[in-house]
């Protein structure tokens, strides 16, 4: 054949102009080929799996870009991110501090608490709870004693303002108050938002009550549950989480505290890691509350358990309470464990009496009379532990399994021994 070879040149044979193959000419629709040059042919414009381009909305394509659409900041084309949402960004100061100098000429900072232990200023505090077992109910009669700042279940409280930002309507809130009513210092937003926020209208919520603290009407920001407010879908991923919560921060920083109410994860078993989602959101409050129920007994339905865990010094590990549904009132009661040694402490003690030295807790199931249920090991040795805290019994040992923990009553010869002397020889 004369000419040139059309598999080498790209010369298609068969028709005239160039091999599409080749050069990448399509020869069923004019134009460029789609495939090699990321033009869509169903459609105008530029192929948007090559080029980032999304088809279904306008704009960039998060996927391929790199942007993130739950994040105003890396919202495209914007010369100045946080301008239209009116958030300044802070200025840096990447200056150390020598540790010894922290406080100097600084006068000793004493945590604000709004509630003794639990709710401080600055701080955020995070309440966990099942659903429907009262996490909202507790909050109410806390907030009752707000207004006023007096005691709530034993723990002073500083009288202030707060929001309540609730995915309940305004009914069931209406229902609630008048069994347990709370006065105007507190206001509520009872589904402020058509559907979960977008990130500019969660700035904006944050914007609002950082005025409200300029104007002196806020003290106190409760989110009520923190899941239904969160922008995004962001509970199990640390990072687009910590990006959610950090505004937070905003707040804070003036002096407001948070709290935020919300829900379990599923079968936690160990105390602390009840919140559900990633554990930055324990890494990123202050103090940590889980609320739990007394017992399954009947009787207890209405009693509750409160742990906390805080960075802050002088948060009570433990509390438990009443709430009367008759009245609305809270009691303080006693802990489970702590009625369940009150309720046996004195057999315990009938064992250890006459014993010149100290047994374990092995010791006395060995001792326990076959006339009532033996308490198991662990349990003895917790009643032994509130004992010795209490300065009822002495404890000898290292706690190792070589060297248990023994325990014994006190004698005549340990006032002697707290002094450094040794006790007079006795003929007896």
């Amino acid at each position: 054949m004369s000419g040139i070879n059309p598999i080498l040149t790209g010369i298609n044979p068969f028709s005239p102009g160039i091999n599409p193959i080749l050069t990448g000419i399509n020869p069923f629709s004019p134009g460029i080929n789609p495939i090699l040059t990321g033009i869509n042919p169903f459609s105008s414009g530029i192929n948007p799996i090559l080029t980032g381009i999304n088809p279904f909305s306008s704009g960039i394509n998060p996927i391929l870009t790199g942007i993130n659409p739950f994040r105003p900041e890396s919202i495209p084309f914007a010369p100045e991110p946080y301008s239209e949402i009116g958030i300044n960004m802070p200025t840096l100061d990447l200056q150390p501090i020598a540790m010894d100098a922290l406080d100097v000429g600084v006068a000793p900072e004493q945590t604000a608490w709004l509630w003794d232990g639990y709710i401080s200023r600055g701080d955020v505090t995070l309440l966990t709870s099942e659903w429907k077992t009262g996490k909202t109910t507790m909050l109410c009669g806390f907030l009752q004693n707000f207004g006023t700042g007096t005691p709530f279940l034993g723990r002073a409280t500083r009288a202030g303002k707060a929001w309540v930002v609730s995915e309940e309507s305004v009914a069931v809130w209406r229902e609630r108050l008048t069994l347990m009513p709370v006065g105007p210092h507190v206001q509520l937003l009872a589904r402020p938002f058509p559907a979960r926020p977008t990130a500019e209208q969660w700035h904006q919520l944050i914007d609002q009550a950082c005025e409200a603290h300029a104007a002196d009407t806020l003290d106190l920001l409760v989110i009520d549950p923190l899941a239904s407010f969160l922008p995004g879908r962001c509970e199990s991923d640390a990072g687009t989480l910590l990006e959610a919560l950090q505004p937070l921060h905003r707040l804070t920083e003036r002096g407001v505290a948070v709290v935020l109410l919300h829900h379990p994860r599923k079968n936690a078993k160990e105390a602390g890691s009840l919140a559900r989602g990633s554990g930055a959101l324990l890494g990123f409050v202050d103090t940590s509350l889980e609320l739990t129920r007394y017992s399954t007994a009947k009787a207890d339905e209405n009693r509750r358990l409160l742990g906390a865990r805080s960075r802050r010094i002088g948060t009570p590990g433990r509390m438990a309470f009443e709430w009367n549904p008759a009245t609305g009132a809270f009691t303080e009661v006693a802990h489970p464990t702590s009625r369940a040694f009150e309720e046996n402490w004195n057999r315990v003690k009938t064992l250890l009496t006459g014993r010149k030295g100290g047994i374990t807790p092995r010791d006395i199931r060995e001792f326990w009379p076959t006339d009532s249920e033996c308490p198991g090991i662990s349990r003895l040795y917790e009643w032994l532990t509130q004992a010795f805290e209490k300065k009822l019994v002495r404890r000898e040992g290292r706690g190792t399994r070589n060297d248990p923990w023994r325990f014994r009553l006190e004698n005549a010869d340990d006032a002697y021994y707290d002094r450094g002397e040794l006790p007079p020889i006795r003929f007896d």
